[in-house]
């Protein structure tokens, strides 16, 4: 046998040291689990943040649903449980398909008319057993409470000429599902509704004479001192919610309007379904006297002018909120002191921007009104949430729906 040299050895041994084909996959093993595991742990942290979102979702509209039924009386708590976790179990649906919540908790505050709802949910995570845990956990609760701020509301309702017929069927029937609607949220009379119709101008009714000026029993027109057709006022006071006196009278120039009055502000429903039926629609449009007095029924500055339990409440007061929904279906075309304060809609944009200095809230609503009357409504709201355009009597009611739904505010805590 021949010999090996060493010298070959030795070049043996070094060509083997400086292999490395083999390297790669032997690296490749030993670091293909932690990256799974990294990759897992990454997907589920993922999973668990997006189920935490779905699960919050999913408990804020069941405590909103709950506190919604917590305003009707005759629903027992066991109504208004099942109410909040029905609407929590449908709203889940929209989340991933492993995600469960078999338990959640109601908890129902009739003194602080709040509802809070509480889920602890579960799903698999990707690995798990010897690796990771086998189940991943989430755990969210809401609470939803019904405000309780006291509500004076004045609406606005057109009926000139131009919304005989059919247009003054839906309007009609808007402004008593209202009225019906806010009343039957509200309790113990936080709630309360003013109407002002309109067309060549607003009859003030028995108010009229002494806003005016006048003796109460005035009346020049020979129509009754129940219709006293009353125009803007000028002077210092034109733009304010000045009470009347002496140099801030209401004007007295109108000698036609609507034969139902003005409404101060109530909660007897019979008292304004029956005001909303006797409308009748005539004559043109002195929009920006309504708005004018939409703002005087809501107004604590005429606290002396209605009845004790029309009294405005205080501008000051942290649980009020004041509000005006005016509603129009033509351009503002009839004004009495034009050459002192300006057209119709002028003035009405400048009433609005007064009004909504004073903290009240303004909505508006343009049915199947022309691009100018359009104009001067949105200026009025000042807002695109509070103005809404409607193109049929269907619209017009999803309007006045949508303006409801704003006023019941809800607040979302934790």
């Amino acid at each position: 046998m021949d010999r090996v040299k060493p010298q070959r050895v030795l070049a043996f041994i070094k060509a083997w040291q400086k292999n490395v084909r083999a390297n790669t996959a032997m690296l490749f093993a030993l670091m293909v689990v932690p990256i799974f595991v990294v990759m897992a742990f990454a997907i589920d942290s993922s999973r668990q943040v997006n189920s935490a979102r779905h699960v919050q979702f999913a408990l804020d509209a069941a405590s909103l649903a709950g506190v919604l039924a917590l305003r009707d009386s005759s629903l027992s708590d066991a109504d208004i449980e099942q109410i909040a976790k029905t609407a929590f179990l449908s709203n889940l649906n929209t989340a991933q398909s492993d995600l469960g919540c078999p338990a959640q908790e109601v908890d129902i505050d009739r003194d602080e008319v709040s509802v809070k709802v509480s889920a602890d949910c579960e799903f698999d995570a990707m690995i798990g057993g010897g690796i990771t845990t086998e189940t991943l956990y989430v755990k969210n609760a809401a609470k939803a409470q019904a405000s309780l701020r006291k509500l004076d509301l004045a609406l606005m309702l057109d009926v000139s000429g131009s919304m005989r017929g059919v247009k003054l069927d839906y309007l009609k029937t808007a402004a008593k599902d209202m009225a019906t609607s806010m009343l039957d949220l509200s309790t113990d009379g936080r709630v309360r509704l003013a109407l002002v119709s309109f067309s060549s101008a607003v009859n003030a009714g028995e108010y009229g004479n002494f806003v005016q000026g006048l003796p109460v029993l005035d009346d020049e027109e020979l129509d009754g001192v129940n219709k006293v057709c009353v125009s803007e006022r000028s002077g210092p006071a034109a733009w304010t919610d000045d009470a009347p006196a002496p140099f801030r009278w209401i004007g007295n120039e109108a000698i036609l309007c609507p034969d139902t009055s003005v409404v101060p502000l109530t909660n007897n429903l019979t008292t304004l379904t029956n005001a909303i039926d006797a409308l009748i629609a005539d004559g043109s449009t002195a929009g920006h006297l309504a708005v004018a007095w939409a703002w005087y029924l809501v107004s604590p500055e005429w606290a002396g002018i209605w009845p004790a339990s029309s009294r405005p409440l205080e501008y000051s007061d942290p649980d009020a909120l004041k509000a005006v929904i005016l509603m129009s279906d033509g351009r503002f075309n009839t004004q009495y002191a034009k050459h002192i304060l300006g057209l119709s809609g002028w003035q009405a944009t400048r009433m609005c921007e007064a009004i909504r200095a004073r903290g009240i809230v303004v909505f508006s609503v343009a049915f199947q009104a022309p691009s100018d009357a359009q104009y001067v409504l949105k200026t009025c709201a000042d807002n695109d949430r509070r103005y809404f355009e409607a193109n049929s009597g269907e619209e017009l009611l999803d309007a006045y729906a949508a303006i409801v739904s704003q006023l019941s505010v809800l607040s979302l805590s934790e």
